[in-house]
């Protein structure tokens, strides 16, 4: 199977991104409701980052998730 560049890129990134980086592509457009499932079968999903359960409306805000990133990318060393 011959894939685009792009196809490329994207399979990689969906591969190899972070839980931030999949949560910005595909669940942030999700409903409440949704995302509230999606976060229970999915539990390990964003445990590397600062954010409880209950609080994961936080999520939608682009400041919080680049505040989240910023504590993430301090606390691991990691760019």
């Amino acid at each position: 199977m011959k894939w685009t560049k792009e196809q490329q890129e994207r399979f990689e990134k969906f591969i190899l991104g972070d839980d931030m980086d999949f949560y910005e592509e595909y669940t942030i457009h999700l409903t409440d409701e949704e995302q509230e499932k999606f976060f229970e079968e999915n539990p390990e999903f964003m445990s590397v980052y600062p954010i409880s359960r209950d609080m994961i409306y936080l999520l939608r805000d682009p400041m919080y998730r680049g505040l989240m990133r910023k504590i993430q990318k301090y606390e691991t060393g990691v760019e």
